[in-house]
C-alpha cells in the first residue's frame, strides 16, 4: 500500500513538503534520520539480494574540516525518478528540492546555509544530490556548497551523467507520452471481451462458441441458492449469445 501511496513520485505526496515549510530544522532532522538509515541498510544488506555496491567518499569544507557520505548513480538520481529507488523516498527528495527552491528565492541570504549542514549531516548522497542541485539553479547564493562538492570527483562525474540522462529522458519521455496517448485512441479501448466473443459467431467458429457458452450455462447452479455473482455471469452469457437475439428490420 505505501509504494502506491507514493507512485508516482512527487514534492506534492506525503506531508514532507509542509513539514519543510512549516517546521524546516525538525524536517530536516527526520530526513537526515530516515536517509542516513536507509544508506546504512543500502551498504550493510539484510537480505542475500544486494543491488550494486555504493563508492565512500569524503568531502572537504572550508575550515579544514570532512565527512564521508556514500554515492553510486542509483542515490544520485533518485530524487529525479530516473533510477529505481522507493517512491516514498524519491517523493521526500522531491519535496526537499522543492523547498530548498523556494528557500533561494524568499531568503537567498540563507541558502547556503541550510546546504553546508545538509552535506554535513548526511552520510548519504541522495540529499547532496539535491543540494547539488539547487546549488545549480543558484550558485551566487550556494558558494561554499559548490565549492565542497567540487572536493568529490565522483559527485562531478556522476552529475554529468545525471545531465546525460535527463536530456535523454526528455526526449523519451514526449515519445511516451505520445504513444500511449495514441494507443488510448485506438477504437477497441471502447470495447470488451464481451463483444468480441460476441463478433466471433458471425464467423465460421460460431458453433464452438456456443459449445462453450453452452458449457458454461450448465455447470450455473439452477436452484434458489444461486448467488449475485453467478446471476452476473449467467447476464453476461446471455449478452454474449447471439442465439438469445431477435432479428428485426429497424
Amino acid at each position: 500500500e505505501a509504494r502506491r501511496e507514493f507512485f508516482p513520485a512527487s514534492a506534492l505526496r506525503g506531508p514532507w513538503l509542509a513539514l519543510l515549510q512549516n517546521h524546516p530544522s525538525v524536517g530536516l532532522e527526520l530526513y537526515f534520520k530516515i536517509f542516513n538509515h536507509s544508506i546504512d541498510w543500502y551498504v550493510h544488506p539484510r537480505v542475500p539480494d544486494r543491488l550494486e555496491p555504493a563508492t565512500e567518499v569524503e568531502m572537504t569544507f572550508a575550515d579544514g574540516s570532512s565527512h564521508k557520505q556514500w554515492v553510486n548513480t542509483r542515490l544520485w538520481q533518485s530524487y529525479r525518478g530516473t533510477q529505481v529507488s522507493p517512491y516514498a523516498l524519491q517523493s521526500m527528495l522531491m519535496a526537499l528540492e522543492r523547498w530548498l527552491l523556494d528557500v533561494a528565492q524568499a531568503h537567498p541570504e540563507h541558502l547556503d546555509g541550510i546546504l553546508l549542514r545538509i552535506l554535513r549531516s548526511s552520510k548519504n548522497a541522495s540529499l547532496s544530490a539535491v543540494a547539488a542541485s539547487v546549488s545549480i539553479a543558484h550558485p551566487r547564493s550556494a558558494g561554499e556548497t559548490l565549492l565542497a562538492l567540487l572536493t568529490v570527483p565522483e559527485f562531478i562525474q556522476i552529475d554529468r551523467g545525471r545531465m546525460a540522462t535527463e536530456s535523454q529522458a526528455a526526449g523519451l519521455n514526449q515519445v511516451y507520452r505520445r504513444e500511449r496517448d495514441a494507443s488510448n485512441e485506438l477504437p477497441h479501448r471502447r470495447c470488451d471481451l464481451e463483444w468480441a466473443i460476441a463478433n466471433l459467431q458471425l464467423g465460421q467458429l460460431a458453433p464452438r462458441v456456443h459449445a462453450i457458452l453452452d458449457r458454461h450455462l450448465s455447470e450455473l447452479s439452477m436452484g434458489p441458492e444461486r448467488d449475485h455473482a453467478q446471476l452476473v455471469w449467467k447476464l453476461a452469457l446471455q449478452r454474449m449469445d447471439l442465439r438469445q437475439y431477435d432479428v428485426v428490420d429497424a
